[in-house]
């Protein structure tokens, strides 16, 4: 052989070398965005699932404070909570809104506000009901609850997720004419609402449980409108 054909086919062989290995290199760049693509997949719906219950944590731990706001509103105040009207805005003077008196009892505003329902319901910063229906069906007339008259603290809903579209300005929101727990599917914490009873602990439902709720003072296991 030539020392000009061995510096040819040298040349060649050079060039098929470098091409396989090109190939090889492109093959393994397809393969590693092919498994990230497929982790993702699997991945995305694990952190939405972790990133709901976080919202739902955040809730139940919410509605504590302004439970605890609640009791405490109502011992310096023989028993009574504020009264809660119709759509009323955080700044009205009159009627003012039932959340508005509690201020300093809970301090901060944004606990108020539920991050799953309000993203759901006109972005409202006001997630919560006043659960006084009870005061509407027994006198006619807007008022205010009474908690030494309920008497199955255990199940008598106190307040909850407002899973219903109210104006997003209502400082206000309460019970007395639409079931806001449970009329509507819920948008959020995985399809439940969560729920604060007047003994102050709080859980996540799907429905009314008649051996675990109440909207009545003196009554177990009444649901919405069977008053």
């Amino acid at each position: 052989m030539t020392l000009a054909l061995f510096n040819q086919t040298l040349r060649q062989k050079l060039r098929w070398y470098h091409s396989a290995q090109r190939a090889f290199t492109l093959i393994e760049l397809l393969v590693v965005i092919a498994i990230i693509a497929i982790l993702a997949a699997m991945l995305l719906p694990a952190l939405g699932k972790a990133k709901e219950r976080a919202r739902t944590t955040q809730c139940l731990n919410q509605l504590r404070q302004l439970g605890q706001a609640m009791v405490m509103y109502g011992d310096d105040a023989n028993n009574l909570l504020p009264p809660a009207e119709r759509s009323v805005s955080w700044n009205s003077t009159n009627p003012i809104p039932w959340m508005r008196p509690l201020v300093e009892y809970y301090r901060d505003t944004n606990i108020l506000r539920c991050p799953g329902m309000s993203l759901a319901h006109n972005k409202s910063p006001y997630s919560y009901f006043m659960g006084s229906r009870v005061v509407v069906v027994e006198s006619g007339v807007f008022g205010s609850l009474r908690l030494n008259r309920i008497q199955y603290p255990t199940q008598y809903i106190l307040s909850g997720d407002c899973n219903f579209p109210f104006e997003a300005d209502d400082a206000d929101p309460d019970n007395y004419s639409v079931d806001t727990l449970f009329q509507l599917p819920s948008p959020a914490h995985s399809g439940a609402v969560n729920v604060l009873f007047a003994d102050n602990h709080v859980g996540g439902y799907r429905k009314f449980k008649q051996g675990e709720m109440t909207f009545a003072y003196n009554q177990p296991g009444i649901d919405f409108g069977e008053e």
